[in-house]
Parts: C-alpha cells; sequence; structure tokens
C-alpha cells in the first residue's frame, strides 16, 4: 500500500496505479443473494465473477460451485485471488451487480 503508486481521489469509481507491472487482486463479497462483479481496468473488463451457474470468467476461466445452506447461515461468498499484468497509470475499478449493502 504506497500511497505514491495507489491513488485515490474523492468522489471517484477508480485506483489508479502509477507504475506498471503485476498486481495481485483480491475481493470477497458476502451476500445473502448471488451476485455479478466485474473488475475493470482503464474501463474494459478483465475479468468477472458470476456466481449464477458459477463461473469466473478470465483469463483461467475458474468455477464456483456451492452445495446449499449451511445450518449456520451464510458463511461462504464469491471470492477472488488473481494477478494483473498492469500497465502504467492503469484505472482499476469494480462493478458490483447484487443485492443492495
Amino acid at each position: 500500500t504506497d500511497p505514491d503508486n495507489f491513488r485515490w481521489e474523492r468522489d471517484r469509481s477508480y485506483i489508479v496505479t502509477v507504475a506498471p507491472g503485476l498486481y495481485e487482486v483480491n475481493f470477497g463479497f458476502f451476500v445473502r443473494k448471488k451476485p455479478a462483479i466485474q473488475l475493470l481496468v482503464n474501463g474494459e473488463p478483465v475479468l468477472a465473477a458470476v456466481n449464477s451457474a458459477s463461473y469466473v470468467l478470465h483469463h483461467s476461466s475458474g468455477r464456483l460451485t456451492s452445495v446449499g445452506r449451511h445450518p449456520s447461515g451464510n458463511i461462504t461468498g464469491l471470492t477472488l485471488i488473481d494477478f494483473l499484468a498492469l500497465p502504467a497509470k492503469a484505472k482499476i475499478a469494480i462493478t458490483y451487480n447484487g443485492e443492495p449493502g
């Protein structure tokens, strides 16, 4: 978390990575209804996590599956760990389509 490399401005929906390079991306969404998530680089989708038929759509096309409800409630989520080779001054954003938080 280098503030000189990761730039965010108030009221902006994206982060700018100043330096080019390999970046690790992690996210998790824990909601009752299955969401659809997109990760955008410079306004273009580079991967999408869609937990309906349980697909993660990107270069390696992994699968997510659910085995049903757990007695303790919602204990699993839609999560992703991946790596991106980003150009200099890349704008990174996430879109979320699902139940409101």
